[in-house]
Parts: structure tokens; sequence; C-alpha cells
């Protein structure tokens, strides 16, 4: 920034707000010692959270940073928290006295400056408070080092199944999103055809939609109280020729999550493969 800064001549020094409402919480690893691995981590998640360390580390150099606690941090909603280095910072959202007559006539602690004031209930940020201490940095270390370890144990389970690819085989945290395909279908080339060859279109759009209708399958048995709770997005991201590509998203969040939820992901989609088959 600052040699960006002297380039243009500028008159000001750009502020950097970092939205880390869910990467803030893996920089309990900052100084985790992967090598002893005292928590006992198996080594693919340990790969995942060596990777993760190295794109959060720099968070502290950051001006602002937004932090969600009720997303990894295990609070209720809503609980969330705007983070500033510099105090002084903090004028750049905040509104003036004489804007709001009717407040801050006395005292020296006026929230109301940058918040809303009287309209929040204070369990958010009490929330936040009591895990942060009820959990410590070990005990995050241990929550999200399990949810890792689960995801990594899906993405496992979903690379090794004939039917299934992962997308986002390189991402290092809880997500995992991957595409389900009917038999005959070769999950190593299809892929890869279905992103940057325009003569696949129509057959990119039958798997769109093909996937949809699969997670139309889960989501009814999930309702019925069986089965897993998945979410669809879409468009993953677009191919070469502009066409969305569709997407199955597994979040997993729950410390009481075992290898029976991963079991249980891959148990889902083959009843809903067979449910399409027999139709």
């Amino acid at each position: 920034r600052d040699r960006l800064v002297e380039e243009f001549s500028l008159d000001y020094v750009p502020h950097i707000h970092a939205d880390a409402v869910i990467g803030w919480a893996w920089s309990v690893f900052n100084d985790y010692d992967f090598d002893q691995n005292e928590l006992e981590f198996r080594h693919r998640t340990v790969r995942a959270l060596a990777g993760i360390r190295r794109r959060i580390q720099h968070l502290h150099l950051a001006d602002s940073v937004g932090i969600d606690f009720h997303k990894t941090g295990f609070t209720p909603y809503v609980s969330s928290l705007f983070l500033v280095k510099n105090a002084h910072d903090m004028r750049l959202v905040s509104r003036k006295p004489e804007d709001m007559p009717y407040l801050f006539q006395s005292g020296q602690y006026h929230p109301g400056q940058f918040t809303l004031e009287t309209t929040r209930s204070g369990g958010g940020p009490m929330a936040a408070l009591a895990n942060l201490k009820l959990f410590g940095k070990r005990g995050l270390q241990s929550l999200l080092g399990h949810l890792v370890s689960m995801a990594e144990a899906l993405r496992e389970q979903l690379e090794g199944h004939a039917a299934t690819t992962v997308l986002n085989g390189e991402n290092f945290g809880p997500v995992t999103l991957f595409r389900v395909y009917p038999d005959g279908v070769d999950t190593f080339d299809v892929p890869r055809r279905e992103r940057t060859e325009v003569s696949f279109r129509e057959k990119l759009r039958e798997y769109n939609r093909y996937n949809h209708q699969i997670f139309d399958l889960i989501q009814q048995e999930a309702l019925s109280g069986e089965g897993v709770v998945l979410s669809l997005t879409d468009c993953y991201r677009e191919t070469t020729y502009g066409e969305p590509i569709v997407a199955l998203k597994s979040y997993i969040m729950s410390p009481f999550s075992a290898e029976d939820s991963v079991h249980s992901v891959l148990d889902s989609i083959h009843r809903a493969r067979e449910r399409l088959q027999d139709r």
C-alpha cells in the first residue's frame, strides 16, 4: 500500500478492510506447531490447516477486520464485530453529536455515535466473549481442526466415488462444493469439458438439471427428518463460454460431526441417484 501511495502520489492513505467474517477464527493456528502437532490431527488436516495459516497470518496488517462469531465462533445469531486497528478510524463511520441532539447529553461513552445504541441486545457480544473465554485458543484449534478433518474426509470419499467430483479440492476450509453425475459419465474428463468446451454446452445444461434434481430429492428427505442438509449454488463459476456451473454444497460446522456424518452425505446422494434412475 505504501508503495502505491508513493507511486501514484496519493494525498491520502487507502484504508484496507479485511472481510474475514469466516476466516478470522483460523488465526488461532498462527503459532500452532504443525511439526509437533499436539492435537494429533491427521496428515491431510495438517496440510489444510497449514495452508489456511499461510493466508490468514497477515490479517493483522489490515486497518479493520469484520468478524462473525455466529459463523466460526459457534455463537447464536447475531454476533458480529467490526474491529479497527486505530481508534481514530472509528470516526470514519461515526455520526456527529450535533446531528443527534437527543443523545450524548452526558458521560464519555457514546456507542450511539457508530452503532444503533439502545436498539440491540447485548446477547451477541456476551455470547462472543463467553465462547472466547470458554474455548480459548486451544479449544478453537480443536474445534476448527475437527471441522476441517471432517470436510477433508468428505472430499476424500467424494473423490473416490465414480459418480461425484469435487470442484474446490484446493479449498482448505469446511466448505465442499461438488457435482453428481448419472451412471456412465467419465467424472475425470467431463468436468474439464464442461468448463472449457463450448460444444459441451447441452451436456452441461443436462448435468446442471440433474444436480438440481439431486438437490431437490435430498432436500425433501432432510425436511422429512432424514438424511442430511445440503445447499446448492446456481453458479459455482462460469464456463469459458459463459454458462453457469451448478454445484451442491456441504458446509460442516457441527463439532459433533463424525465419520458417520460423512457417510450419511454419501448415502443421501446414493438414494437420490437411485430414485432418479427409477423414474
